[in-house]
């Protein structure tokens, strides 16, 4: 039996005019509100997908070491704790996961890949009992920033990871655990990934946990509508035209990483012809 779950790391406070880049502020505050500084908020969504007797983690919040960059940059607010206290409500402790897919390597979707270790400065993975699983080309941009990136990677997220040989990367699909599979989505980076977890009946459709190739879930209903983040904002818009016609013909169900309103959606052609993602279940 093949479970999603939702899980929370918070819900971190952005500039609106990031989230929503070149789309005029005029349109997008009419859906998503910001506060009195520009804000918007964003929910910091992983998944935990039960199958086959493990325990399977997609993406892994801001995390809980000290970052002063992540300060400058967004505002982090846990009235109900952070991932950690999330599992621990439905029973399970960092060993109990068997594995961890990142989408990709951003502050906000790595930062419990690793934690401080007792009483010293360096970082040790988590999940001790995990293998990690990333894309080989968002492994080699994240070791290898610019100007325009490197206040989005975090190296004490992901190298010790590599260092304790717990870190697999991938070239392409690959089959996770039966019925889960990483399938590479480009755009908002050049090496992100999501999942995809078949049901075992064919009356059941499959989910699709996005990651970053929709912030929100109007985001993927509107192809122009991209962050100002995507590394390659023409190629996210491709990405998203080929997903969507694959979401239409499985009637896929959709999680989105950040979306307040609509966590998980499926995405139907309204009488006017044009797409949108309306409210589902898991």
């Amino acid at each position: 039996m093949r479970v999603v779950h939702l899980l929370s790391d918070g819900v971190s406070y952005w500039d609106g005019g990031g989230a929503f880049g070149l789309v005029p502020r005029p349109k997008w505050m009419k859906i998503l509100p910001p506060d009195e500084h520009n804000r918007v908020p964003q929910e910091l969504r992983c998944a935990l997908i039960q199958a086959d007797g493990q325990n399977i983690l997609v993406d892994c919040g801001v995390g809980d070491k000290p970052n002063d960059v992540i300060a400058t940059q967004y505002e982090v607010r846990r009235p109900h704790g952070h991932l950690l206290d999330d599992l621990a409500r439905r029973g399970l402790a960092p060993e109990d996961i068997h594995a961890v897919i990142l989408t990709h390597l951003h502050g906000d979707h790595a930062g419990w890949a690793t934690r401080l270790a007792d009483h010293t400065s360096a970082c040790r993975p988590t999940f001790p009992n995990a293998r990690y699983y990333v894309q080989r080309q968002e492994y080699y941009d994240a070791t290898h920033t610019n100007e325009r990136t490197r206040n989005t990677y975090f190296p004490e997220n992901y190298t010790p990871l590599a260092q304790a040989g717990v870190l697999t990367l991938l070239d392409g699909e690959a089959e996770i655990a039966p019925g889960v599979r990483a399938v590479p989505t480009p755009g908002h980076t050049a090496g992100h990934q999501s999942v995809v977890v078949e049901s075992e009946s064919e009356s059941h459709p499959p989910v699709l946990i996005l990651g970053d190739l929709a912030t929100y879930m109007i985001q993927f209903a509107r192809l122009p509508w991209v962050t100002a983040y995507d590394v390659l904002p023409l190629v996210t818009i491709e990405t998203k035209r080929a997903w969507q016609q694959w979401a239409r013909a499985r009637e896929a169900v959709l999680v989105s990483p950040h979306d307040t309103q609509i966590p998980v959606g499926r995405l139907v052609k309204t009488d006017k012809g044009f797409f949108e993602v309306q409210p589902a279940a898991l």
